[in-house]
């Protein structure tokens, strides 16, 4: 009920909970998720460049604040960087959060500009965290766009997606995602989400699911 799973989804989720031969539903369900889902939480120490994708309000640059948070934490030298020159107000926020918690911020114009940045990062062993302009992965234009900032050396693109979306939309934009390379989704906003049908799309569609958020706070999980 809520946000309704995509019918391929409950269909294919259906027969493997009968397939459990578990009289409890519930148990039967969550045996079949365990076998659809893919957990890959990314790996502070080992990660060279991280570079967030997803629609506007995603809730990219919180995830990117996060991270960097989590690799001071871990004693992982990180640095932000910015790549929305035309958002209003995108540059600042991001600033702001490398400001709270004490990280190196850069702004990057272009893809040419961004793989210097990383390039620079990798030698000296910095983990790059970089938050991009919100898009729609499922125009094919916007997807062209955005390609060549995904094939740049030393970085992994991840996919942030929002549980407070529709569940079917949810499982559309991820496999969008997945098209321009990223392996990995991270699901933002657990604390407002009422269902958790649009985790349940993103967590079993072919990428991997990395982390959720569930504060609105840098220091939250």
């Amino acid at each position: 009920r809520g946000h309704r799973a995509p019918d391929a989804l409950a269909h294919t989720l259906a027969e493997s909970a009968e397939k459990t031969a578990l009289t409890d539903m519930t148990l039967a369900l969550a045996s079949a998720l365990d076998k659809r889902m893919k957990m890959a939480p990314i790996d502070i120490a080992k990660s060279e460049g991280i570079l967030l994708a997803g629609l506007h309000g995603a809730g990219k640059s919180a995830v990117a604040a996060k991270i960097a948070a989590h690799a001071r934490l871990s004693g992982r030298a990180v640095k932000l960087v910015a790549t929305d020159t035309n958002g209003a107000g995108a540059i600042a926020r991001l600033e702001t959060f490398a400001g709270h918690i004490d990280v190196p911020f850069a702004v990057s114009e272009n893809a040419d500009e961004l793989s210097k940045i990383i390039g620079e990062c990798a030698k000296d062993n910095i983990l790059a965290v970089i938050d991009t302009a919100g898009f729609e992965p499922r125009n094919a234009k916007a997807r062209n766009a955005f390609a060549a900032l995904a094939k740049i050396e030393h970085i992994e693109a991840i996919g942030v997606v929002s549980a407070a979306c529709d569940a079917e939309e949810t499982a559309d934009i991820s496999q969008s995602l997945t098209s321009l390379g990223a392996r990995r989704i991270i699901v933002t906003g657990l604390d407002i989400a009422r269902k958790l049908g649009a985790v349940a799309a993103a967590a079993t569609q072919s990428a991997s699911l990395a982390h959720v958020t569930r504060s609105p706070y840098v220091a939250g999980g």
